[in-house]
């Protein structure tokens, strides 16, 4: 069975399941890194270029849940980092992080 979802309503959706993991925030004067509950690292922003890497398990849960390109996964997370957390964001990357 097929549903007809919305722009606006897919996008709410994908906040409810970005917001969803309770992350730890680390923040000095060149980044903003965010580990999950296994104190592995899934996301990092850096401040001086404004680059945005994504664990790669975020983009692919993304890709599958909601049936996007990878492409359109990085740049939903993108944008919700740059709502949740007030920084630009002018550059994503898919990345496979580090712990």
């Amino acid at each position: 069975m097929k549903y007809i979802i919305s722009e606006s309503r897919l996008k709410s959706l994908m906040w409810d399941y970005l917001n969803s993991p309770e992350y730890d925030v680390f923040e000095d004067e060149y980044e903003i890194l965010l580990t999950n509950k296994n104190d592995e690292y899934d996301w990092r922003y850096t401040f001086e270029d404004g680059r945005l890497l994504v664990s790669n398990h975020i983009i692919l849960g993304l890709e599958g849940l909601f049936n996007i390109s990878g492409e359109n996964a990085l740049e939903y997370a993108g944008e919700w980092f740059e709502d949740h957390y007030h920084y630009p964001v002018d550059e994503i990357i898919n990345w496979d992080g580090w712990a």
